[in-house]
């Protein structure tokens, strides 16, 4: 029988955080799901003894040891699984025991994406903050009511566009979320992927709001959001993701050449993610939407994220930057910025 819910894990090196995920999603007592693992590790020895001794039928292991991007590895996951709603998590990342009932209750009521309140937990070693000297692991979880509301998708790409596409705070989304199978499968024949864009996680949102009207939020935890030291997300707490494109091995092998020349040429969490709305909408065909990018708040959240680097990232940079627009925006992103640390 086929499993309702697929569980998709890309990983790549990250042994350390991936095995005791596995160890956590074993001891789920539902049967109705899969744990899909593609592995684009240079050596996977290690993650063949622990399949070796651990024979949980639910854990489907594919491995590839040719250098695969970002995107072609979430793309063979999402190709090897077989449930009718999908979750993409990261190899740090972690999902409640009842994901299974939450999908259950999608299916009851013909939704077709997900997205819920989300915790964070930094494991040892991983900062909580920039400002912190605490480097245990710790979880982090505010207040939450148990509620659901439904969102519409113009809503969250209107909001992620005046953001400069700087947020997937609206977005409906597979990276952190649940969606229906039929419903990637649609972005998949439209642009022979299901993730149109160099970062995945914002290609494969902006898509979803291109082929859904709309998407369930609900108001407790689902998935936990990981930052480990090695991830995308642990450098971003501690202002290290940061680099040249063409260093950046992981993207897509064209991702420097095809680079919009309106978005700093830098790999920052910023540039990587405005990119990805831009590649995306174009894939998906509503170019229309692209004259509502708010491109001055995105200079602005550059800026005020990652100051110290903006000599280098905005060097060539032929377009205007400090204009009113860009002032207004940086001013609302810095005073946010002190409240979220004092």
């Amino acid at each position: 029988m086929k499993p309702l819910l697929s569980i998709i894990i890309p990983t790549k090196n990250r042994y350390t955080t991936l095995l005791p995920l596995l160890d956590a999603l074993c001891s789920f007592e539902s049967e109705n799901f899969e744990i899909v693992i593609q592995d684009n590790s240079d050596i996977n020895e290690e993650i063949l003894n622990y399949l070796e001794s651990n024979k949980d039928v639910r854990i489907n292991y594919f491995y590839c040891s040719d250098k695969l991007s970002i995107i072609d590895n979430s793309d063979l996951a999402v190709n090897h699984t077989i449930g009718e709603y999908i979750c993409f998590i990261g190899d740090d990342d972690g999902v409640m025991p009842y994901i299974v009932d939450v999908v259950e209750w999608m299916k009851q009521n013909g939704i077709k994406a997900l997205k819920s309140f989300k915790p964070n937990y930094y494991w040892p070693d991983q900062k909580s903050n920039y400002l912190s000297n605490n480097t245990t692991g710790i979880l982090t979880i505010s207040k939450f009511d148990y509620q659901y509301k439904i969102i519409t998708s113009k809503t969250a790409l209107d909001y992620t566009l005046q953001k400069g596409g700087t947020t997937m705070k609206m977005l409906p989304c597979l990276y952190h979320g649940i969606v229906q199978r039929e419903t990637l499968n649609k972005i998949y024949s439209n642009c022979g992927t299901y993730f149109p864009g160099p970062s995945p996680d914002m290609a494969n949102a902006i898509a979803l709001t291109q082929f859904t009207s709309d998407y369930i939020y609900v108001d407790f935890p689902v998935v936990i959001s990981g930052k480990s030291k090695n991830s995308g997300g642990g450098l971003g707490v501690l202002h290290k993701h940061i680099d040249k494109i063409e260093d950046m091995s992981h993207l897509p092998k064209n991702t420097a050449r095809d680079w919009n020349d309106k978005i700093p040429k830098y790999w920052t969490g910023p540039t990587i993610w405005a990119e990805s709305v831009l590649k995306a909408l174009e894939n998906c065909g509503n170019v229309k939407a692209l004259n509502q990018f708010n491109f001055f708040y995105l200079y602005a959240a550059i800026i005020v994220f990652n100051g110290k680097h903006k000599k280098e990232i905005f060097k060539d940079f032929q377009y205007k930057t400090h204009t009113l627009s860009f002032y207004r925006s940086y001013v609302n992103i810095f005073m946010n910025r002190v409240q979220f640390f004092f």
